[in-house]
């Protein structure tokens, strides 16, 4: 039934933007008209009939060796070039590079962690062995450059194989690295084919360190090999559990994944009494599965606890999640968050977005640190906050990027806006009912109002990675900025229309790699809305939050001025000459008529004293013109 909906959304669509090119409200780039004329993008909010998208197979069999902190392996890549195009030679990212010397970053390091970059020793196409004296690469940044004797042609594949190693950071933990001796995360960590698109060809963007990640969806096969006691998580399914682990274990397992209530499948005292390990091996080799993910991450650990437990998400399709938590026995929040887990994934599959959670294992690892996270598909990397509510805010985020940018596909290195804003304004829900002392949505707005209207409150529209050497700037637009613009722009179609047009959007581009315009332009057809008197001032323009009151007319008409430019919800409270106060909220959306000022009638039986303008909830850059004492 939804499919039918939204091709009538699709239909209609067609019909209504067939005249719509010369009527575009939104800047559309040289880049995406071509996509347009090509019929891989259309104006409709929904991809174009010759869309495509690339991707590979990776079979990778690596060794990990903590003492080191050294990653070493083979990576078996077979990629297939879906597009129309020729390709002359590929394009990986490195991005350990980050690290190695002569490169740059978005901050200074000093000599911490500095190295000779990524390693490798050989590649192979198909029979063929290439090394470095070949010359058939070069680095550019964290970018490896491939050339190819024979180009791939359209709709045709190439196998690789790469032998390399690198080294993992263990002092600057950008994101992941070494947490102590006994417990890491490894993430972006292996030779890995950069995309190539239909928008920008190969994605040449270099990784500086602030700005994140843009891959394609991929199948993974990965072997990692480490040494005895060591226990590994990563991204996807455990596929010989019964050669690693004691058959107490894996019962435990077994009971976890049938199991609405929280099982501890490794504590403390399995380690104490050798009940973890089912051999003695000096060392032991985890071997993953993944499909249809953007990336492959993995955390090692000796001596954390595991819990986990099951949570159905789509009852007519059996659809369930393997949730997990892993920490150290003196994290402050461990034993908690399995349940934060929990209760984040079944907020966000049955409210927002509303959508069933779309990968079958989730696991959050607490490395041991107070703050920060990362999310990475199927695994977070999570401090440890002091904070309960900050605790289940960081688990909630986490786990919500698996949404966006996971399933969706998002390009993070220039628009972070479309997956971070998501991650910063779904919590609150649940964040200010289990912790209604904390005011999620009040520290937000506070945090806004506070930055919002000076020269580094850039639109989102900028680019990410041109705004990563501010990193103040970089923030703003890709948190906090939006999550409040997602948040006001529900106010004003209301929840049930904003849920539908979201679902719109997500069903017709997940798995793929939706652009800002796709966006806008499935809300508008799905919600049957103009919406550019919200969108432009909120993602284009340097518009800010400044409500104010002009003033109070003998019939007690209230007259709002917007000086800033955004538009925002209208709440007056006034008083009235016999003491009796009435307050009145309106929505966003009385601004969508593009006037810069707004009436509020009310009553005229009596007359107005008093009124204050605003709420804790409303991003106002100056109070100081929010209240008027009528006569003054």
């Amino acid at each position: 039934m939804k499919k039918i909906k939204y091709l009538i959304f699709s239909i209609i669509a067609l019909f209504c933007f067939a005249l719509g090119a010369a009527a575009q409200p939104y800047p559309v780039s040289k880049n995406m008209q071509k996509a347009i004329k090509n019929g891989t993008r259309t104006l409709h909010g929904v991809p174009g009939k010759n869309y495509w998208q690339n991707h590979a197979d990776y079979k990778i069999s690596v060794k990990f060796d903590p003492d080191s902190a050294l990653v070493s392996g083979i990576a078996e890549i077979a990629y297939y070039n879906e597009s129309p195009d020729t390709l002359n030679y590929l394009v990986f990212n490195l991005y350990q590079d980050v690290f190695r010397k002569g490169n740059s970053r978005n901050w200074d390091i000093g000599n911490v962690d500095l190295h000779d970059g990524t390693q490798i020793n050989s590649i192979k196409i198909g029979d063929q062995s290439i090394i470095e004296s070949d010359k058939k690469w070069s680095r550019q940044g964290t970018k490896l450059l491939l050339k190819l004797d024979q180009a791939l042609m359209p709709s045709s594949q190439i196998q690789l194989s790469i032998d390399w190693k690198v080294k993992i950071a263990e002092q600057i933990s950008i994101r992941m690295g070494k947490y102590s001796d006994s417990s890491f995360f490894i993430a972006y960590w292996y030779p890995q084919v950069a995309v190539y698109d239909d928008i920008d060809g190969w994605d040449r963007i270099n990784y500086g360190g602030s700005v994140e990640f843009y891959n394609d969806i991929n199948l993974f096969d990965v072997t990692i090999e480490v040494p005895q006691n060591w226990v590994v998580w990563a991204t996807g399914e455990l596929q010989n559990k019964s050669e690693i682990f004691t058959p107490s274990v894996i019962e435990r397992i077994e009971l976890a994944s049938q199991s609405d209530s929280i099982v501890g499948i490794i504590s403390q005292s399995d380690y104490l009494n050798n009940k973890v390990f089912e051999n003695d091996d000096q060392s032991l080799s985890y071997h993953f599965k993944a499909e249809s993910v953007p990336d492959f991450s993995f955390a090692a650990a000796i001596g954390f606890n595991w819990d986990a437990s099951r949570l159905l998400v789509n009852s007519r399709l059996d659809k369930a999640v393997f949730i997990s938590a892993v920490y150290p026995d003196q994290a402050l929040s461990g034993r908690k968050v399995a349940l934060y887990s929990r209760q984040s994934i079944d907020y966000m599959s049955r409210f927002e977005p509303g959508l069933p959670f779309p990968y079958p294992y989730m696991t959050t690892f607490l490395n041991g640190r107070r703050g920060g996270g990362m999310e990475t598909p199927m695994i977070a990397n999570n401090g440890d906050p002091e904070s309960p509510a900050q605790a289940f805010g960081l688990t909630f985020h986490e786990i919500s990027h698996s949404y966006m940018p996971f399933y969706m596909g998002i390009n993070e290195k220039k628009y972070a806006w479309m997956d971070e804003g998501w991650a910063s304004i779904w919590p609150q829900v649940m964040v200010d009912s289990l912790f209604p002392d904390y005011g999620y949505l009040a520290r937000l707005v506070a945090g806004y109002e506070n930055a919002s209207g000076y020269e580094n409150d850039i639109p989102p529209m900028i680019p990410n990675h041109l705004l990563s050497t501010d990193y103040s700037s970089l923030r703003l637009a890709s948190y906090t900025r939006p999550s409040l613009a997602y948040a006001f722009l529900q106010d004003a179609l209301g929840p049930a229309t904003f849920k539908e047009a979201l679902h719109y959007y997500m069903v017709n581009w997940a798995g793929k790699h939706p652009l800002p315009l796709d966006f806008f332009r499935a809300m508008e057809v799905a919600s049957g809305e103009d919406l550019g008197w919200f969108i432009k001032p909120w993602f284009y323009q340097n518009a800010y939050p400044e409500l104010a009151l002009l003033k109070v007319t003998d019939d007690n008409q209230v007259v709002v001025e917007n000086l800033g430019g955004l538009p925002l919800p209208v709440c007056l409270t006034v008083i009235y000459e016999d003491g009796r106060q009435q307050t009145v909220c309106e929505s966003t959306a009385v601004w969508k008529d593009n006037f810069s000022q707004h009436i509020v009638k009310f009553e005229t039986e009596r007359k107005i004293s008093e009124v204050w303008l605003g709420n804790e909830l409303i991003p106002d850059s100056s109070r100081e013109n929010n209240h008027i004492i009528v006569g003054d």
